[in-house]
């Protein structure tokens, strides 16, 4: 730890006083380098402190060598005197979620024996990639241990251990580290050598909520939110459910049966409605004349392998010359012309463009959609067109 870098000297400092040493300008603004800073640079996995300088904005924050770099929105003349204050809102959340990603993980690598191989704070959520294979059992076990981990509400531990102390230390690392390392310890779920800043006590974590998690790899990636990104993610999801309760006056911890219920009627509807269908289909095919040269049917809401099932039987049973079926929904017609004895493609065609539709197939068979056109103009342009 360096003198100038207040961060780590007081990881709740939120304004301090200081000292322009350097302003260079730079095509997306400019760079400054202050006598000491507590804007914590980008490091570890975790973002960059915004904030301002004086009046100045500060965008983001990087470390090059020993020097942290503040890049701002305007020049601030060297040996001026600063105010810096930091966007403390955004630090403190990058410091629960950092925090609680130190927990969660370390807690799965004492249940599991598994190692933090990924670890990306993004703006809305924490993703860790684990280097074994996790189940929805296995995360509901460390998501129970680490909240029980904030709710002891234990003090993080931050130490500088020497060569000697460290080589006798059982502690996480992603890396082979060199020279001075800062171990962060939260006691009961980890330890672990890390350069970000993190909370006082594990209580202000506030709560760990895994949110989904997929294998691949032979790992586990990992989506979870820690302190007020959970309690939002908590709140929005308490108000759907409501919402979703009282559509289906349910319970609002038995809305998934409900829901099961809704989908098994809905099915029972489905297969009526079909079975209804199907059956009018088949009186409205039985009315149609054996070899006509054009055969037409219309009917509503088909499924599109119904209308091809339908217009096929039209073509073998009443050897139609050209087959057509039309199924009337919300945004038009669904189509499909078959046809044994010509090229279907030319008049394909023509019927798209007269009633603004798309559309191909192979010559003995085609489908497409219409948007435009009642039953009798579509009837009479076939017609027309087959006479023409």
């Amino acid at each position: 730890m360096n003198w100038n870098e207040l961060y780590y000297q007081d990881a709740y400092l939120t304004e301090f006083d200081s000292e322009v040493i350097s302003c260079q300008s730079r095509d997306d603004g400019y760079a400054i380098v202050l006598k000491e800073t507590a804007f914590y640079p980008e490091g570890g996995g975790q973002p960059g402190d915004q904030g301002t300088l004086n009046e100045v904005h500060v965008l983001d924050t990087h470390q090059t060598q020993d020097v942290v770099i503040h890049y701002t929105d305007a020049p601030i003349e060297p040996g001026t005197r600063v105010h810096g204050r930091l966007n403390w809102q955004r630090r403190f959340d990058l410091m629960q979620q950092h925090s609680g990603e130190h927990i969660f993980s370390g807690l799965v690598h004492k249940t599991k024996g598994y190692e933090n191989i990924g670890f990306h704070l993004g703006e809305d959520t924490v993703t860790l990639d684990f280097s074994g294979v996790l189940n929805e059992a296995d995360l509901l076990n460390v998501e129970t241990l680490a909240n029980e981990i904030i709710w002891k509400n234990v003090p993080v531990q931050i130490t500088y251990p020497d060569q000697k102390e460290l080589s006798t230390l059982e502690f996480r690392s992603k890396k082979e580290l060199e020279g001075s390392v800062r171990i962060v310890s939260f006691p009961g779920a980890d330890v672990c050598a890390c350069c970000g800043t993190h909370v006082s006590h594990s209580g202000e974590v506030g709560l760990i909520k895994v949110l989904s998690f997929q294998n691949r790899k032979g790992g586990t990636r990992v989506e979870i939110v820690c302190g007020n990104r959970a309690l939002k993610y908590v709140q929005a999801v308490f108000r759907e459910n409501t919402a979703i309760s009282h559509l289906l006056s349910a319970n609002i911890l038995e809305t998934s049966q409900a829901v099961t219920r809704l989908n098994q009627d809905y099915g029972s509807l489905l297969h009526e409605i079909h079975e209804t269908t199907r059956r009018l289909l088949e009186e409205k095919k039985a009315e149609l004349s054996d070899h006509q040269p054009l055969a037409v049917l219309t009917a509503s809401h088909i499924d599109p392998k119904d209308l091809r099932v339908l217009c096929n039987d039209i073509v073998e049973e009443k050897h139609a010359g050209v087959a057509a079926v039309f199924s009337l929904h919300e945004d038009g017609w669904k189509y499909v012309m078959i046809s044994k004895t010509m090229d279907l493609r030319p008049l394909c065609k023509a019927l798209n463009a007269r009633f603004n539709g798309r559309g191909g197939g192979p010559g003995d068979m085609v489908q497409g959609a219409l948007t435009s056109g009642s039953e009798e103009e579509l009837r009479q342009f076939l017609q027309d067109s087959l006479e023409s």
